[in-house]
């Protein structure tokens, strides 16, 4: 559990695989919002410094800071910070998945979501938390990553049926 690398494959995901996000939401337009957004066309970015939203079907991401870079008339990575980035998205299952992190960074191109500071996955099977995680959208592995005493943690709730 204090490896480098501590792979845990678990039911949960940070910006969800389409596997597990609802139909609705894989056809839904995605809307990107913010107080004084600034679209730089030659560099191919668009900055919020005073915050970003990002809506598609049930998925809904806030920061108090955002950094868009755009790829090929679509979106090559998304960068969010705050005090605590909020996330949560309805999967398939209907259970509503929430993460929490003082940054979320998604690479498309790699297909990888990295989670820093403070970081917090709750969903209806529990909460996995640490402080550097990388989860991996073609894997579904959420992995530990960083320091060789990075802490990992998940609570499993084992409700009665």
């Amino acid at each position: 559990m204090q490896n480098l690398k501590t792979k845990t494959f678990i039911a949960l995901c940070a910006i969800t695989p389409n596997s597990w996000a609802l139909d609705s939401d894989r056809t839904a337009k995605i809307i990107i919002q913010g107080p004084g957004c600034t679209t730089q066309l030659k560099e191919n970015k668009t900055e919020c410094l005073k915050g970003l939203t990002i809506e598609q079907g049930s998925l809904l991401i806030k920061s108090t800071y955002g950094l868009i870079n755009h790829q090929d008339k679509g979106i090559g990575s998304v960068l969010m910070k705050g005090q605590q980035v909020y996330m949560e998205q309805l999967l398939e299952s209907q259970d509503k998945m929430v993460i929490k992190a003082n940054q979320i960074d998604y690479q498309k191109a790699d297909e990888k979501v990295f989670l820093s500071g403070n970081v917090s996955i709750s969903s209806s099977i529990g909460v996995t938390t640490g402080e550097n995680l990388e989860f991996d959208l073609k894997t579904q592995e959420i992995i530990s990553v960083g320091e060789e005493q990075q802490p990992f943690r998940m609570e499993i709730d084992q409700k009665d049926d």
